[in-house]
């Protein structure tokens, strides 16, 4: 093949795949003033900057979502492993280390059945206000790494930041500890609509349009299992959305394999 062939070759695969690329990876649902929660732009330009450690979405166009459940284990957790059994459908949790340690069950069950688990901090703070002394990670992060060796045999390899929450040397330090920061490109704001209505049925179809209206392929969808006054309005809603979504064609998958990265941190000496 001669050089023209070569170079013309070249260029219509690369035409191909940036006709299949996405736009910069970008918070597709409104953000909720004045609730403590990280700002859409904030997330966008560490997702940028920190490629390959920080994601926000999944980097094509394939009509596959990773669903991602927050803060639990809980009381709740149970009846949405029911319902992902049931439709299979597997997850990915981020949960907290002091609820790790108080439902190792659940914590076992969820793995058992394919789920993917992942750290959320011990207790739930602003980790970004945890720098001095490397508190954030010492009181936060790695406590919750040995709850999960304790109860699970292994320590995660991805992370989410309570309310989004990441200074830009707080991944840096994550990149050197071989984790990566996994935040959303669609939130659910179950949260909000759990608070915002006491009806079970009114909280949960507002969760529910909210998703429907925001999908996307390669989305990070961000939903709770512990919190609030309960989590069943959640569960109602991802129950709905299962059929639904995949009506429209999509497909659901795990966190690590929508972006191909480690689920578990290697750890020296193994």
């Amino acid at each position: 093949m001669g050089i023209f062939n070569r170079t013309l070759l070249i260029l219509i695969l690369w035409s191909l795949g940036q006709a299949g690329a996405q736009t910069p990876p970008h918070l597709r649902t409104p953000f909720i003033e004045d609730w403590g929660q990280v700002k859409p732009e904030t997330l966008e330009r560490q997702a940028k900057a920190f490629a390959g450690t920080f994601f926000i979405e999944g980097p094509g166009d394939r009509k596959e979502i990773a669903l991602t459940f927050d803060d639990g284990p809980s009381d709740d957790t149970p009846a949405l492993l029911d319902l992902l059994k049931k439709e299979n459908v597997k997850v990915t949790f981020f949960w907290q280390g002091q609820n790790v340690l108080q439902y190792p069950e659940i914590v076992r069950r969820a793995l058992a059945e394919g789920h993917v688990l992942a750290n959320h901090s011990f207790s739930h703070p602003n980790l970004s206000k945890m720098e001095d002394g490397g508190m954030w990670w010492d009181y936060q992060m790695e406590r919750t790494q040995q709850a999960f060796q304790k109860v699970a045999g292994f320590q995660p390899a991805m992370m989410r930041p309570p309310y989004g929450f990441l200074n830009d040397k707080q991944i840096k330090s994550l990149r050197d500890k071989g984790m990566t920061a996994i935040l959303w490109s669609v939130d659910s704001a179950d949260w909000f609509h759990i608070w915002q209505n006491s009806q079970d049925e009114m909280a949960s179809s507002k969760i529910e349009a909210v998703i429907k209206q925001y999908i996307h392929p390669e989305a990070i969808v961000l939903m709770h299992d512990s919190g609030g006054r309960g989590r069943k309005p959640t569960i109602m809603a991802t129950k709905a959305l299962i059929p639904y979504l995949r009506q429209q064609g999509y497909g659901f998958t795990t966190v690590d394999r929508l972006l191909n990265i480690p689920v578990r941190q290697a750890i020296s000496g193994e």
